[in-house]
């Protein structure tokens, strides 16, 4: 835990004065600062994870890599100084006691979660591997074809590898989503401003959403899964860009630059591309008032962002997207077979369908969905129910901003936006691969967003005569104090939660170095005289017995000497 304390401030220094500065552009050129240090960490951490992905096609990710990210920092917080610290004294004046107190309290908290808990089971199967081979090689070509799922290459592995300790402490780090998991939790904290302004805004409801994926996952932040980044990556995109609506906000800046996160947040997660649909709100403003400098240098943005990952993905496993093989355009001789790379997509859609047969994958709804349901955990079920019922509701509401919109009522079409990516994100993933860890945002917003709504509108009384303004004054604080009564319960039921997971782990003695990887028993074989490591039991291999692969494959060195050169299948085999 101490480790992860004396990480996470590298990190914070670190990820603040990188986001910080990569922001300045954009403030002096569009005219809109950026109000949170919660947004220049996660900028940073944007820009670090990029660095890393690119620094990865040449080399490790480790100590250099460190060192030249460091010394820019440096630079730019020296030629920044005087902005950065004027930014930080106006924070200072603005954040009160108590929030520092809290904040404070998080920090420790977080770090006590990220210490220890439940390694979840694909960072034994494959997540461990993958950073190693970040931190070692960068990328091999055809890597894919020693372990099928290093072809999965989440952006969020470069990051885990760059803040790994870079071989400097007695166990490699995995604290990175934790730190995550930190940022999304003090941006929550602003539910502590809702006595001082006595009024409920739709953000809260998201904040909650928040809170509870936070106290659901805790005991696993040890664990460096790609889930857990991209979902809050989708949660601070969300309540940043319902923040904008509500601070009416018109400037199209920073909803453009909300959509650069999901850009990223797609190369740490497929999944979460669904989620671009909000893209469509300042790409259609733009386009209306013709800036196409603007929309040039967006798109270059986005494929800045997105290249290193699909260059990445290629080199790995010979597709742009594996395992879906629509865009079938690289002959390379490391390339992964269609016929295997289409099983290995279908194989994730039947798993998380609970049908297990890649042959029933085309199994009408109504014939899967009643047995998947029935195997979730009561909570999840009223979840996903919970979602079904405000599919209606929020086909309705859409419909009603659209019209606004076409009316010319322009404040109604980023709400329409909105409305129509919580509702085809929820969709996407209930007849896409419904596993509800892929899918805890969308099974959460598309709910708090709807009924937010309505929640909203009914308690803001509009539809009162302004005669009756007493009656509609009791029903504005009704609602408040309802919204309050709601929280409180809330907060108290995920707090006993949230106790009883400190409880459970405390005798654990990792208060001063984090968890390590799982270790598990594996035998051998040799490919070109390479020493590759199989695990015996259940397909997990941990972090140490590297290199290593599910079972023995027949494959070889493309050079026949060196694992640098990468792994191809045997020429008998390719014929």
């Amino acid at each position: 835990m101490l480790m992860i304390l004396i990480q996470w401030c590298y990190m914070a220094a670190l990820c603040f004065v990188t986001g910080f500065t990569v922001l300045v552009p954009f403030e002096k050129k569009g005219g809109y600062r950026v109000r949170h240090v919660t947004s220049c960490m996660m900028a940073g951490m944007l820009v670090i994870d990029v660095f890393a992905q690119y620094y990865s096609l040449f080399d490790g990710v480790g100590l250099w890599a460190n060192l030249l990210m460091l010394l820019a920092a440096v630079a730019a917080a020296v030629l920044l100084r005087r902005d950065m610290l004027q930014f930080l004294k106006e924070k200072k004046k603005q954040w009160r006691p108590l929030q520092m107190l809290v904040w404070a309290a998080l920090f420790l908290l977080f770090a006590y979660g990220s210490s220890r808990g439940y390694m979840h089971y694909d960072t034994g199967l494959y997540h461990a591997q993958s950073i190693r081979w970040i931190e070692e090689y960068g990328v091999v070509p055809g890597l894919a074809n020693l372990h099928s799922r290093f072809g999965y290459n989440s952006a969020a592995f470069a990051l885990c590898a760059f803040f790994g300790g870079c071989g400097l402490t007695k166990y490699p780090m995995h604290c990175v989503a934790g730190f995550f998991a930190l940022v999304c939790a003090v941006k929550c904290t602003a539910l502590m401003d809702l006595p001082a302004r006595k009024r409920v805004r739709l953000s809260d409801f998201l904040y909650i959403g928040c809170i509870f994926y936070l106290v659901a996952v805790f005991r696993e932040l040890v664990s460096p899964a790609s889930d857990y980044f991209a979902i809050l990556i989708l949660f601070f995109v969300v309540m940043t860009w319902i923040e904008l609506l509500e601070q009416k906000e018109k400037r199209i800046l920073p909803y453009a630059l909300l959509s650069e996160y999901l850009v990223y947040a797609a190369t740490v997660k497929l999944s979460s591309a669904a989620l671009l649909v909000l893209v469509l709100y300042p790409a259609v403003m733009l386009l209306k008032e013709k800036k196409w400098a603007q929309i040039g240098g967006y798109l270059a943005l986005g494929v800045i962002i997105a290249f290193p990952y699909l260059a990445r993905n290629v080199i790995i496993s010979g597709w742009l997207f594996y395992p879906f093989t629509f865009f079938d355009i690289f002959d390379v001789d490391w390339k992964i077979s269609k016929g295997y790379a289409d099983s290995d997509a279908a194989e994730i859609q039947v798993y998380a369908k609970e049908i297990f047969d890649v042959y029933q994958k085309d199994r009408p709804f109504m014939q899967w969905f009643p047995n998947w349901l029935s195997v979730q955990n009561a909570l999840d079920r009223v979840l996903v129910l919970t979602g079904w019922l405000a599919v209606p509701t929020g086909i309705v509401l859409m419909a009603i901003s659209a019209l606004r919109t076409l009316r010319g009522k322009q404040e109604a079409l980023p709400f329409m936006v909105l409305q129509t990516a919580a509702l085809s994100g929820f969709l996407f993933w209930q007849f896409g691969a419904p596993l509800v860890r892929y899918g805890y945002f969308y099974v959460l917003c598309l709910p708090l967003v709807t009924f937010g709504i309505l929640y909203l509108k009914f308690f803001s009384a509009k539809d009162v005569p302004a005669q009756n303004a007493e009656y509609r004054l009791r029903r504005k604080q009704k609602g408040f104090w309802l919204f309050g009564v709601i929280l409180v319960a809330f907060l108290c039921y995920r707090g006993y939660n949230l106790v009883n997971m400190v409880l459970e782990f405390g005798k654990e003695p990792y208060y001063v170095w984090q968890q390590d990887y799982g270790t598990f028993e594996a035998e051998t074989y040799e490919v070109d005289g390479v020493t590759i490591y199989v695990p015996k039991e259940r397909g997990q291999i941990g972090y140490d017995k590297f290199p290593s692969s599910p079972i023995v494959q027949d494959i070889e060195l493309r050079d026949g000497e060196n694992m640098e050169s990468g792994f191809r299948k045997k020429e008998s085999e390719i014929r």
